[in-house]
């Protein structure tokens, strides 16, 4: 099928090599992840987004987008299953802004120069494969990784360098069959959980390299039998598969909101915490059966709920608010305690607090 031939679009394939030497000599540098490389791409877009990079093929969009809101959902999901952590990344506005520049330039730029090489030189097995390795090595960061002493190279190998070469020999192929819309809509979807959520899903090494694995060999077969193969998709049709699975989702926050999972999580009503945590925050803690001093604890007494540090332990839990002058005089005991503190997320307690203040004037 495919012939030995000189490379097509030339320009765009050293383009493209410039970027990718770039990336793997300065990738830790803030400068350049921040300004240079966003900028780069800008430049690239502003000149070489022409009319004739328009696909508007709404049929492969609208399946794209079915697909990676499916995977995002089933994504959070996994966290009833293995616990959530607190998304390590500021989520203010202008650091939510900087992730944004920094991400969905380098982004939309990758693909549209992968999709106008590829599509030049899409008769030409060696030159495509050429472009899918420059790429990966452009993906890779060569540099965290060796200065880093908290990675092995088999973690690295199985959850950073495996799947990135999985998504892009996935991404060829798509943007062959199809558009650089398609591989820009996964990949903008597999960062938007970094980017907007307070907590995201915790999970071992293994487990995100074999989910991210599994995913491209699914959206794989759906696009090869499902749209290439110009096969019927009658489960696809005006989004109805999302019905159940938006529906799945919802009962599970729900159970997880009244406490059935490990996690659970309160609005914290006071400051007597401050400044660990403040009113209007809502703290996710978990079941734990062994508690030390230093802890913050979740207890119940006379029907409230207080989240307060331990600061000793006898016949009973001795805690005290971080804010507070005093001890709470208030005899603790185990079966009094539902779990210990893990994170917070900033003002998503506010809603309970106006419910509070609501019934309390009612009453």
């Amino acid at each position: 099928m495919f012939k030995k031939k000189t490379l097509k679009n030339k320009k765009l394939f050293f383009l493209l090599i410039t970027y990718t030497l770039s990336h793997i000599f300065l990738y830790t540098d803030n400068f350049y992840i921040y300004f240079l490389n966003p900028l780069f791409w800008l430049t690239f877009l502003i000149i070489f987004y022409h009319q004739d990079l328009k696909c508007r093929n709404k049929k492969e969009i609208k399946f794209t987008l079915i697909i990676s809101i499916t995977f995002l959902i089933l994504y959070l999901i996994s966290g009833f299953i293995f616990g959530f952590n607190k998304n390590p990344y500021n989520h203010t506005l202008i650091y939510t802004f900087k992730s944004l520049w920094k991400i969905i330039l380098p982004i939309y730029g990758t693909e549209i120069i992968r999709y106008k090489l590829v599509k030049s030189n899409k008769n030409y097995f060696l030159i495509i494969t050429l472009i899918t390795i420059i790429i990966i090595m452009s993906e890779i960061n060569f540099k965290a990784f060796f200065i880093s002493h908290n990675i092995t190279f088999l973690h690295y190998l199985i959850s950073i360098i495996i799947p990135i070469i999985a998504r892009n020999i996935l991404f060829t192929y798509l943007s062959l069959n199809s558009n650089y819309n398609v591989p820009i809509i996964i990949k903008i979807f597999d960062e938007i959980p970094k980017i907007f959520l307070p907590i995201i899903p915790c999970s071992n090494w293994f487990i995100d390299g074999a989910f991210a694995i599994i995913k491209v060999l699914i959206i794989y077969y759906l696009f090869r039998y499902f749209i290439f193969n110009k096969k019927p998709i009658h489960c696809f049709k005006n989004f109805s598969m999302l019905y159940p699975l938006t529906i799945i989702n919802s009962i599970l926050l729900v159970l997880f909101m009244i406490g059935l999972f490990n996690y659970q999580p309160v609005a914290i009503l006071s400051n007597s915490m401050n400044p660990t945590f403040k009113r209007g925050n809502v703290v996710i803690y978990k079941k734990e059966e062994n508690i030390f001093p230093g802890d913050i604890i979740v207890f119940k007494y006379e029907n409230q709920i207080i989240v307060h540090r331990v600061i000793s332990i006898n016949e009973y839990y001795v805690t005290k608010g971080d804010a507070n002058n005093t001890v709470d005089y208030i005899k603790i005991k185990k079966e009094d305690i539902k779990g210990v503190y893990q994170f917070h997320i900033k003002y998503l307690g506010y809603p309970s607090i106006w419910l509070n203040e609501f019934f309390a004037k009612e009453n």
